[in-house]
């Protein structure tokens, strides 16, 4: 038993290497003083924490990000709770089908995605600008992750709590937003989490869709590594790593990671 323990142990530590090596790698370049990306680092600068606070451009893009991914994370909340909502009341035949269709952006590959939308605001052309074609979009490939953890709230929620609250002269409406959503709240956040994580980190569909108003921090990104593969993408990964920790740990010891699911 105690060798098995012992290879049990080894197994998960070099499962955890393996995951946390890439961040050290990363982290490490970022104080680098050279001007190119090389591990081990040479030398200890904090200079590229200062242009990555001070560089116009990178801030612009990631404030168009955020903005962004908080508004096509608002409407896939809304609307994949709807439609988990319906799934769940719903027993027609048809139920399969939408649900296989609401799922599918999952397993379609993104490139694919972004043709099928490309196309499809150029029938729409002058209806929706820029910024609201990219909120759509992201929305779309977000409803699965909302679907799927508010989904798995509802399938263990007793319908009698909505009962009880009818009977007691509830309405609905009230019922709605007093009983059922806070019992499914955990799933909301758990989705909402997912979806800001897909929609910042989107890079392939904005290069179809991009303007020249509409460039995100990935795509800006993408484009300053293949010009010049400095550290301050490392500083900018760094940051990036803390505040994703810090959204992780806030998580864990407000509403539990475990719990929602």
């Amino acid at each position: 038993m105690k060798w098995t323990k012992a290879i049990g142990v080894a197994f998960r530590s070099l499962v955890y290497f393996l995951l946390l090596a890439p961040l050290v790698v990363v982290i490490c370049t970022a104080f680098s003083e050279t001007n190119r990306v090389v591990f081990p680092g040479r030398g200890f600068t904090l200079q590229w924490f200062e242009r990555a606070f001070t560089n116009a451009e990178f801030t612009k893009s990631l404030l168009l990000s955020v903005q962004i991914a908080c508004v096509s994370v608002f409407l896939a909340c809304v609307l994949g709770t709807m439609i988990s909502l319906w799934f769940w009341k719903s027993n027609s035949r048809a139920k399969s089908l939408f649900q296989m269709i609401f799922l599918s952006p999952i397993v379609i590959p993104t490139i694919i995605s972004a043709v099928a939308f490309l196309q499809y605001f150029a029938l729409f052309r002058g209806v929706f600008t820029d910024y609201w074609k990219l909120c759509l979009t992201y929305a779309v490939i977000e409803l699965p992750y909302v679907i799927r953890t508010v989904t798995a709230n509802l399938a263990g929620l007793d319908t009698s709590f909505e009962e009880a609250s009818v009977v007691l002269g509830a309405s609905p409406f009230k019922t709605l937003f007093q009983v059922t959503l806070p019992c499914i709240r955990q799933g909301i956040i758990g989705g909402a989490i997912f979806s800001f994580v897909v929609a910042f980190d989107e890079c392939v569909i904005i290069m179809f869709m991009k303007s020249a108003k509409t460039v995100t921090f990935p795509l800006r990104l993408y484009s300053y590594i293949t010009e010049s593969f400095t550290p301050l993408i490392s500083a900018y990964s760094t940051l990036f790593i803390i505040a994703a920790a810090a959204v992780l740990y806030l998580v864990e010891r407000k509403i539990g990671v475990s719990r929602l699911y």
